[in-house]
């Protein structure tokens, strides 16, 4: 019985420890948000602001370029999510429910796309956008995007319908529903907690990806909040509570959306949505 008090006493000390490891990081970067210039500067540091300050905040809401690229960041990141979820969902059906010649070597080059790096794609990608005068459009940003997330959410939401019992679809076809009806009316709503996991990873790459917007989209009226980030990073100073209030603005869409679907998430997960 003591050895297994001590198990766990090891245990969470050791996820305490990952955790605060985890966490300062953000929590120095909040801090710093919330310092008013002579203290960002201070030495030696200070952990906490001796007097809080918005000041940092209040001009990332008053500077209409960086506006304009947290509209283009939510415009892209929503409708790419919208997209990859669509498309995985009836690629991850099609997968999990019916044979065909060569479904597994579609799979495995379907996710072989996934593990060849971004810096690869970029150069025949740019050739391509070039070529057909796509650049610097939502379009771009969109599609380009889908590269990213569609192999993995293919993946995750393929595991998940193959969890759901067949009987209950063969019912609904033989009450005469078309097979898109049993998609939409049966299979959907069963695999919620899937299309949700895979909604907020579509979202998260969208929302993150830094190198397809500064390739694809480098007018400053197309740029996307990540890449605007660089507007303060200059050759000899960085300003720093303008860059960190950025940076938490930048965490909270993602922050909110694990919030309000954290229950969806652990049961995708936990229901076999990522299941071999």
């Amino acid at each position: 019985m003591n050895q297994e008090r001590t198990s766990h006493i090891i245990a969470y000390l050791f996820l305490a420890l990952y955790t605060l490891f985890t966490l300062l990081p953000i929590l120095w970067v909040f801090s710093t948000s919330l310092k008013p210039g002579d203290e960002v500067m201070a030495f030696p540091p200070r952990i906490l602001p001796e007097n809080i300050s918005f000041e940092n905040y209040r001009f990332v809401f008053q500077d209409q370029y960086l506006l304009r690229s947290l509209v283009n960041s939510f415009i892209t990141a929503g409708f790419s999510m919208v997209l990859s979820v669509t498309i995985s969902a009836l690629a991850g059906y099609a997968f999990a429910r019916y044979r065909f010649k060569g479904k597994n070597l579609i799979l495995g080059a379907i996710m072989g796309m996934f593990m060849i790096p971004v810096a690869m794609n970029t150069i025949p990608l740019y050739i391509i956008f070039q070529r057909f005068k796509l650049l610097d459009t939502y379009f771009v940003l969109i599609w380009s995007y889908q590269i990213l997330i569609i192999p993995l959410n293919i993946f995750l939401l393929k595991n998940y319908f193959e969890t759901i019992p067949r009987e209950i679809e063969e019912q609904a076809r033989i009450d005469g529903c078309t097979t898109l009806g049993v998609l939409w009316y049966i299979t959907i709503p069963s695999a919620w907690p899937a299309l949700a996991v895979s909604g907020i990873f579509a979202f998260r790459f969208s929302w993150n990806e830094f190198v397809f917007p500064l390739v694809f989209a480098n007018k400053q009226e197309m740029n996307v909040f990540q890449v605007a980030l660089y507007k303060f990073m200059d050759l000899y100073r960085v300003n720093w509570g303008h860059l960190t209030s950025c940076i938490i603005i930048g965490i909270l869409p993602i922050l909110v959306l694990f919030i309000f679907f954290q229950k969806q998430m652990v049961s995708g997960f936990t229901a076999g949505a990522v299941k071999g």
